[in-house]
């Protein structure tokens, strides 16, 4: 079980990371269920950051599952990889009709990866 932890290290905590990213995000990815903005760190690893608002997900269980959801694609997508990026995923209300969210998730992580791995070569 010891793999499957997902470190504060590995987080985007306070309120000035969450900053940081909004204001000079340089990878931008979206559509109606989610939205992903990312900009490099200089730490060496990924960090994920998420925005699950009750505005796009009313029910508590639904939102905690969302974060779940997100967390895991994160640590089986990107985690591995070590582009260091600091990621923020925020919902919109559409991902509410959303019914494969896990491969939504996937593609978007991996889209990502490339538009960083991309704009780096």
């Amino acid at each position: 079980m010891s793999g499957h932890k997902f470190p504060v290290s590995h987080r985007l905590v306070c309120s000035q990371e969450f900053d940081r990213v909004f204001k000079k995000c340089e990878f931008r990815l979206g559509n109606s269920a989610l939205l992903f903005l990312a900009k490099p760190n200089h730490q060496g690893f990924n960090r994920l950051g998420m925005v699950v608002s009750k505005k796009s997900v009313p029910l508590a269980a639904r939102r905690n599952r969302i974060k779940r959801q997100i967390r895991e694609v994160f640590r089986h997508s990107l985690n591995g990889e070590q582009v260091g990026l600091d990621i923020v995923v925020l919902t919109r209300p559409g991902v509410r009709e959303t019914v494969n969210l896990h491969a939504l998730l996937t593609d978007s992580f991996h889209r990502l990866r490339h538009q960083a791995t991309d704009d780096t070569a």
